[in-house]
């Protein structure tokens, strides 16, 4: 897998070519191409291409990344972006994954397969981060990270 072309690719005027630059850079697991990845998803103009920049981060599995996945979870335009940044931060272990994890976990349900398969991820990451966390519950996760916000101002 040539990474220097690939990385050229990322810079195309083709959405197409820049989602699947991005998907072969998560396919390879470079750690040198965090720095990549993570300008992709702050920069780049489509969404598409940010969602997928958060999944190959989280491929990646990186915590050098994580500031970059907790800002496009609070702020990003694209709601997929949000939520796969979300989730991304959440595999990490992150906890300042939990409230934007919990925001999507409240939101109305869509009934398309789609919405399904990311509330299925949601909720297989907060339940591990309640585990890591010794809650009892999802609630009690959300609870103890707003209480953790609360003492940190």
């Amino acid at each position: 897998m040539d990474i220097k072309k690939i990385k050229d690719n990322l810079k195309s005027r083709k959405k197409e070519s820049r989602e699947e630059a991005v998907d072969q850079l998560a396919l390879a697991q470079d750690p040198e191409t965090i720095p990549d990845l993570i300008r992709i998803l702050e920069k780049d103009r489509e969404g598409s291409v940010r969602r997928r920049a958060a999944l190959a981060l989280a491929r990646i599995g990186s915590k050098e990344c994580a500031d970059a996945l907790y800002e496009a979870a609070k702020k990003d335009s694209d709601e997929e972006t949000r939520r796969n940044a979300a989730i991304a931060l959440g595999n990490l272990g992150d906890e300042r994954a939990i409230l934007p994890l919990y925001e999507f976990y409240l939101s109305p349900r869509r009934n398309t397969f789609s919405d399904n398969l990311d509330r299925a991820r949601v909720n297989k990451v907060l339940i591990e981060l309640s585990e890591k966390k010794a809650q009892r519950s999802v609630e009690e996760l959300v609870e103890w990270r707003k209480g953790r916000i609360n003492t940190k101002e």
